[in-house]
C-alpha cells in the first residue's frame, strides 16, 4: 500500500464515520467529487495543503491522517549470534551428527 492509498483509506474511513459525502469534502477542498475519489483510491497524490485542509475539515491534526511507518521484515536486520557475520545454517531434525566411534 502506498502512502497516498493509506491516506485515502484514512480519509474514506473518516468520511464514513462522520457520514460526510465526497461532494461535501470536495467543496471544502475546492475540487470535484471525482478528484476526491481518485485521491481516496490512491490514483492521484494528496498535496500538503490538501492534507491540512482535510485535517481542518475533520478537526484533526494533520499527523492523524498520515500512516505509521512500518518496517517490513525484508528491511529489518536481525542480529546474528556471532555478530555481523553471515547467518549460519542449521540442519533440521533427523540430521544430527553421528556420535559412534567416540
Amino acid at each position: 500500500m502506498t502512502a497516498n492509498e493509506a491516506v485515502g483509506a484514512k480519509v474514506n474511513e473518516l468520511m464514513f464515520r462522520s457520514r460526510t459525502s465526497r461532494k461535501d469534502l470536495a467543496a471544502h477542498l475546492g475540487i470535484t467529487g471525482a478528484a476526491v475519489s481518485r485521491k481516496i483510491y490512491g490514483q492521484n497524490s494528496w498535496t500538503l495543503e490538501e492534507l491540512y485542509d482535510v485535517a481542518d475539515f475533520f478537526h484533526l491534526h494533520v499527523s492523524d491522517l498520515l500512516p505509521r511507518r512500518v518496517e517490513s521484515s525484508e528491511n529489518v536486520k536481525s542480529p546474528s549470534p556471532e555478530g555481523e557475520g553471515p547467518k549460519k545454517l542449521v540442519a533440521g531434525a533427523g540430521f544430527e551428527p553421528t556420535t559412534s566411534g567416540l
